[in-house]
């Protein structure tokens, strides 16, 4: 059964609370997976010393990023493409940029030090990038500068991820419901009360040029055939958190998270199918590569490989089993992999020979 999302009012969100805003609650009403709700859009528990720094005060005038020798070894939490440049993400305000398909990374100035959660570019020269303090940040040259677009500590929710439409309409979505968007191309934020209840949303996609998608915890599955103006909460296949989704093909989609599950549709969410993934980790990013093969990558260094359109998987564990966040194809088919170690590079054709095979079953 679906029911229409309505507006909701805002309940009150306690500085502890937040904390953990990113790591679904484990005493919450409904928790699933016996109990324990953790590991969402943080990595493991190197993750929890930048969580502990949200619980005190923050300046409002927006800091600069600090330039660190180190950063692309610090903890990254997404990587995009913007033309043939690649763009990472990750904690105290952290952007990189390739322009050599991830051999060497160089990091740019961003207008904040909160920990960036998602990047999304347009094209090659305009995009996106959210995180903590409801941080929104855009760049129209290709991630070279950043904006500070919109920032609300007060509302001590972090943004989670965003997309685009065109040039001019945006969503971006995050903890407890935060829901905001954009006709102007990001010159102002609405934010919008679209969930009956304060729900984390850790994804929203366009699996068409008229529907939008967004998943979360406790099994949240949610489209929009009308732009965003109105959301239908769709029938999930499991209690569990989506830590995000992926788009496969028009009505095509992949939503995975939590304990390894992930679930497949081909009719825009109506009907879902479980897909055995041989493992128990985390999954928490995704990408379709040239030719069609779609990779995951998840905790403990998981990483899923699909030759066959997403109707099946196989898992490869890279030997290190560094927790793993994003993933990005370069243009000269490496795959880029981010996550709690920074960044690595994978080269085309070898992915198989820089992991392990595991098969783990389910437990």
């Amino acid at each position: 059964m679906r029911r229409e999302g309505s507006t909701a009012g805002r309940r009150g969100v306690s500085p502890l609370r937040f904390a953990f805003a990113v790591l679904p609650a484990a005493g919450r009403p409904g928790a699933a997976e016996g109990g324990s709700r953790r590991a969402v859009r943080r990595l493991l528990s190197a993750i929890a010393a930048v969580l502990l720094t949200i619980a005190m005060p923050v300046p409002v005038k927006a800091e600069e990023s600090v330039i660190a020798p180190l950063a692309s070894r610090s903890l990254l939490l997404d990587v995009a493409r913007a033309g043939d440049r690649l763009v990472a993400v990750g904690e105290r305000g952290h952007i990189l940029l390739s322009d050599d398909a991830g051999r060497s990374w160089r990091q740019v100035a961003a207008p904040t030090r909160v920990a960036l959660t998602a990047v999304f570019f347009l094209d090659d020269r305009n995009g996106l990038a959210v995180g903590h303090d409801a941080t929104v940040l855009r760049s129209g040259d290709g991630g070279e500068s950043w904006d500070l677009q919109f920032a609300e500590p007060e509302l001590e929710q972090p943004l989670m991820d965003v997309r685009f439409a065109d040039g001019d309409r945006g969503i971006a979505v995050g903890a407890y419901g935060l829901y905001l968007e954009t006709s102007d191309g990001g010159e102002s934020w609405e934010q919008r009360f679209v969930l009956d209840e304060d729900f984390h949303l850790n994804a929203v996609l366009r699996p068409t040029a008229d529907s939008w998608f967004m998943a979360g915890e406790f099994g949240g599955l949610y489209r929009s055939d009308d732009g965003g103006a109105n959301w239908q909460v769709l029938d999930s296949p499991y209690g569990g958190s989506f830590f995000n989704a992926l788009v496969i093909g028009p009505n095509r989609l992949l939503a995975f998270g939590l304990q390894g599950n992930l679930f497949a549709t081909e009719d825009g969410g109506e009907s879902w199918r479980a897909i055995d993934t041989g493992t128990t980790s985390g999954l928490m990013g995704g990408a379709v590569l040239t030719g069609g093969r779609i990779v995951l990558v998840g905790l403990g260094g998981a990483v899923l490989v699909s030759d066959d359109g997403g109707r099946g998987f196989r898992l490869e564990r890279r030997a290190d089993r560094v927790a793993l966040a994003g993933v990005a194809e370069a243009p000269d088919g490496a795959l880029i992999l981010v996550g709690e170690a920074g960044v690595v590079r994978v080269e085309p054709g070898a992915l198989a020979a820089a992991s392990t095979m595991q098969g783990e079953g389910r437990r």
